[in-house]
């Protein structure tokens, strides 16, 4: 029984893998990997090509444990590096394919992550690729567009984005209202008391009844780096059964329901812009998922506390926070979320998202978040 529970103490206190990030440049890559519960020892070779399977970088992690992801492939297919295989064998293994001869050098980066190098042999560092204390940096929740050296800046930013708009008009709900207009009523509220109550700039993305490209809305935090971006959604579903409040963080989705949403608003993508980020399905992406995840939670959690307290409980439906592959979310540098205020094919839900009132305490719900939120992480007004 002692030893059972030592075996189980032991599990539970192992190191875990959680996000991969590939940065690739001539001659060069980098991979950076976050762990939570402090870093596994790591032992690196290089395996030259055998028959049909190509050269490779691996890195052996005993002790280690992968989170919920589990075993994945990141197709790279950049600059020599081919792919990324996490495999879920004891001990867990990253095995990097590259097109030639590479030796990993693995560096401690705190006790939060570990940094792979993979150089050609006689080649420079590419001196394009972000820095260890960049991407220390980032792992913190700095943006690499600070990180890499501009001026600091004197106030917190923030960009609230009104989804949909112009012809764009996202749902529509049982009674006619529009997405695109709820959701601006409510980043127009969200930034006015950010601004009053926070004292922060506020940037909104859109300010009227016009259509705004997704990749203009991630530019437009990336351009003003912004500390974070929140983007403002009404839901809806097949039916008129689905009802609730959700808010979500980039990453794979978290279940079918997620999925649904994320095609749903990914779906003006595909319309008017065309699939060419190649970010979205690689996964490459800059971003803070872990800073992200706690946002979106704590978003959530008070929304769905000050509703239920001006409305009661059995009225307002707690979904939780969730992720999806959200396009918008994908191309910003900075933590991101997308909150989904109700489903407008449901009769009350869409009937309460169009009053004032409810707009209003759900805007002042999102500031007491994201005010929580900025005071944690010490940037706060």
């Amino acid at each position: 029984m002692l030893l059972l529970a030592l075996l189980t103490i032991l599990a539970w206190a192992a190191p875990t893998l959680g996000d991969v990030r590939v940065f690739s440049g001539q001659h060069h890559a980098r991979i950076l990997v976050t762990f939570s519960g402090g870093l596994p020892d790591a032992t690196a070779e290089f395996r030259p090509a055998v028959g049909a399977l190509p050269a490779r970088g691996v890195v052996s992690l005993p002790g280690c444990a992968l989170d919920a992801s589990g075993p994945r492939t990141i197709d790279v297919s950049e600059n020599g590096v081919l792919a990324l295989e996490i495999t879920a064998t004891d001990p867990v293994t990253l095995v990097v394919h590259l097109e030639e001869a590479r030796t990993p050098v693995v560096t401690r980066l705190r006790d939060v992550a570990l940094l792979i190098d993979l150089g050609s042999e006689g080649e420079a560092p590419d001196p394009e690729l972000p820095s260890a204390d960049q991407l220390l940096a980032w792992v913190d929740g700095v943006s690499l567009v600070r990180a890499a050296g501009g001026p600091p800046k004197e106030r917190t930013v923030v960009v609230v984005d009104a989804g949909h708009g112009g012809f764009d008009h996202g749902a529509i709900g049982l009674h006619g209202t529009r997405e695109a207009d709820i959701a601006l009523e409510i980043a127009r509220r969200t930034a006015a008391a950010m601004k009053s109550r926070l004292g922060i700039d506020v940037i909104l993305t859109r300010d009227g009844d016009y259509f705004v490209t997704l990749q203009e809305r991630a530019a437009i935090a990336n351009r003003n780096d912004a500390d974070l971006f929140l983007s403002i959604h009404a839901n809806a579903a097949p039916g008129p059964t689905a009802w609730g409040i959700e808010t979500y963080s980039l990453d794979t989705a978290s279940d079918a329901g997620a999925a649904r949403v994320a095609r749903r608003e990914n779906a003006i993508v595909r319309e008017s812009e065309g699939e060419t980020d190649p970010l979205l399905s690689k996964m490459l992406v800059t971003g803070t998922n872990m800073l992200s995840r706690q946002l979106a939670g704590e978003v959530q959690a008070s929304t769905v506390k000050s509703l239920q307290g001006m409305y009661g409980p059995p009225a307002i439906r707690n979904l939780g926070a969730k992720t999806a592959l959200f396009y918008v979310l994908v191309s910003t540098r900075m933590p991101a979320i997308l909150y989904e205020c109700h489903f407008l094919t449901n009769a009350d839900d869409e009937a309460r998202a169009r009053t004032p009132a409810f707009q209003s305490a759900t805007a002042e719900a999102i500031v007491d978040a994201v005010g929580e939120w900025l005071a944690h992480r010490g940037t706060g007004p």
